[in-house]
């Protein structure tokens, strides 16, 4: 059976903001402990899969480099890209609230200017998916990526309305905690095995498959 672990980034340097292709830095800090606790569940993995973007890039790279894991570092798995509000910190976006709270109302109705639309994403990350479960056939994967794309994900193997905004408003994934998916051979049958999962249960859930 193929393993995809989805780890998502710590916590960004930056006031809150919606962070999509914006090339924010993470917390030195939460990097450091993140890195520490993937370490010792190393074994649980045969192979890293990277967005490029740094908070999630720079752990992957260090990860590799102490471990010895293989790395990709996969354009596709950026997270959505929220255009012209893209990494303005809410504090100085007031003006642009009334847009704000449409979007996230009904972010398929009311996408915000210049942005990756919902439609778009979700296609994207149906490519990355079967990509995936292609390219990494009977492995354990640890991809790092971001809240989106993990929702987006979640969404398309539990086969949810992806349109629904609760999906981003209600489903919580912290920052670094893992989703575990696992594809079962000869099948198009994929199980959610744990949503949010500290990194540590990592080695145990393995044991368990």
């Amino acid at each position: 059976m193929t393993s995809v672990y989805l780890l998502r980034h710590g916590k960004v340097a930056g006031p809150p903001a919606l962070y999509g292709h914006t090339d924010i830095g993470v917390i030195t800090e939460h990097d450091e402990q993140l890195l520490t606790e993937l370490l010792k569940v190393q074994d649980s993995f045969t192979h890293i899969v990277s967005s490029p973007l740094k908070r999630c890039q720079n752990l992957a790279v260090k990860l590799a480099n102490s471990s010895g894991l293989p790395i990709v570092i996969d354009e596709q798995l950026k997270e959505i890209d929220f255009g012209e509000l893209d990494g303005i910190a809410f504090e100085t976006a007031k003006q642009h609230w009334p847009m704000l709270e449409s979007f996230w109302q009904n972010p398929a109705k009311n996408p915000l200017p210049d942005a990756e639309n919902l439609t778009a994403f979700n296609q994207r990350m149906l490519s990355v998916f079967n990509q995936l479960i292609v390219d990494y056939k009977d492995e354990n994967v640890l991809v790092i990526c971001h809240g989106g794309v993990i929702r987006m994900l979640l969404s398309i193997v539990l086969e949810l309305d992806w349109t629904n905004p609760k999906l981003f408003s209600s489903l919580r994934v912290e920052n670094g905690s893992i989703c575990k998916l696992v594809q079962h051979p000869s099948s198009n049958f994929c199980e959610v095995y744990g949503i949010g999962l500290p990194i540590s249960n990592c080695a145990r859930s393995l044991s368990d498959d």
